[in-house]
């Protein structure tokens, strides 16, 4: 009798369970029904993020996109400004990051997805005009107001980030995004990205107006500098003795010691990149601290110390850590990190590596062998 009753409750289970996907499914062909309807947007985003250093952003601003099928990095070109700083254009061909305070604009002639990551370009909402998670199954929520499809993503273990998920908040009348949260945990800290959207208009022909650039006529141009040629006027040269504070408070110099060879590691908690490389830099440590080799990593934001020494534990990191500031960040032109600058006996920069490269190790031994 109890076999007969399981098997009449799964019998029942199964049609709803089977109906919830279906409804699933449903929500994400209007959702896509919707996005295929957009040839042009313009809406207000209010911008809040939370950084696992306590850190928070919150902006507001206004955003356009114009649908280009043909465009390879997005499918759409954008024009984004917020209220307090930054504005960036994308125009299917190159990237424009526009100071209208100074009346000039940075020209980015080879765009890369990363210009998302500009202070304008941070409004962006793909969401808003192309389905993003085609090989991910939502699990569906609703309230009142919206449809809420949830995406839940694999950690991400060479990073130590955990819980992945987007929350796409679906307005139950237009089934387009009303809001877009982003949801991860790094360090035991919660990292959350949110855009709300609101004040939306599509299709209008006034949306064009956006991308017309004006600016151009009278705005001095800066021709973005290639990552290739930062650093080229620090080589060769002496490196200037800045004192870092460790993590124990004492002090240290940029200048080698007699007969060693530095190596400058400029790091960051929430860098992917610089938490994988760090064990491998860590290896070079060991394996050439005997020969000369000394290694300072340099956290660059001072407010995540506690983040860093749960972080370094974790990882069995023992580095000697300091502190960067805005002068070492500007004197050593740390635009992207991690970062990696090789200082001989003498105290000239032979080498600066924008990531870890395998060449590194190669270099770090021909140094010792010039100082024994």
């Amino acid at each position: 009798m109890k076999n007969i009753k399981f098997i009449l409750f799964a019998l029942l289970l199964f049609p709803l369970l089977s109906a919830h996907g279906q409804q699933v499914e449903q929500i994400v062909q209007q959702y896509k029904n919707a996005l295929s309807t957009i040839e042009s947007i313009d809406c207000k985003v209010e911008q809040l993020d939370t950084f696992v250093s306590g850190h928070v952003w919150h902006y507001h601003g206004q955003l356009a996109m114009l649908r280009k099928p043909s465009d390879a990095l997005f499918g759409f070109q954008f024009k984004a400004s917020k209220t307090v700083g930054g504005e960036a254009l994308y125009d299917g061909l190159s990237e424009f990051q526009i100071d209208h305070k100074a009346k000039s604009y940075e020209l980015n002639t080879m765009p890369q997805s990363y210009i998302t990551g500009s202070p304008g370009g941070q409004l962006v909402v793909p969401e808003l005009m192309n389905y993003q998670d085609e090989e991910t199954t939502p699990e569906l929520q609703q309230n009142e107001q919206y449809f809420i499809l949830r995406y839940q993503y694999p950690d991400l273990e060479e990073y130590d980030v955990r819980q992945r998920e987007k929350k796409i908040f679906l307005d139950k009348t237009t089934f387009l995004p009303a809001k877009v949260i982003e949801r991860q945990v790094s360090l035991d800290k919660k990292q959350v990205m949110t855009r709300i959207i609101t004040d939306v208009t599509l299709n209008k022909p006034e949306h064009l107006q956006a991308f017309v650039k004006n600016f151009l006529e009278d705005y001095k141009v800066e021709i973005e500098e290639s990552d290739e040629n930062i650093h080229e006027h620090l080589l060769q040269t002496q490196v200037k003795d800045f004192q870092l504070e460790t993590f124990t408070g004492r002090n240290i110099s940029t200048r080698p010691s007699a007969s060693k060879v530095l190596l400058l590691d400029f790091w960051e908690v929430w860098c992917g990149p610089c938490v994988q490389s760090m064990p491998k830099v860590q290896a070079l440590a060991d394996k050439y601290e005997d020969e000369g080799l000394e290694v300072i990593a340099v956290l660059m934001d001072k407010n995540s110390q506690d983040s860093a020494e749960k972080l370094l534990k974790k990882k069995g990191i023992d580095l000697i850590q300091a502190f960067g500031n805005q002068d070492i960040r500007e004197y050593f032109r740390v635009l992207g990190i991690p970062q990696y600058v090789l200082i001989d006996g003498e105290g000239t920069i032979r080498k600066i590596y924008q990531g870890y490269h395998k060449r590194m190790e190669k270099e770090v031994q021909s140094l010792l062998a010039e100082v024994k």
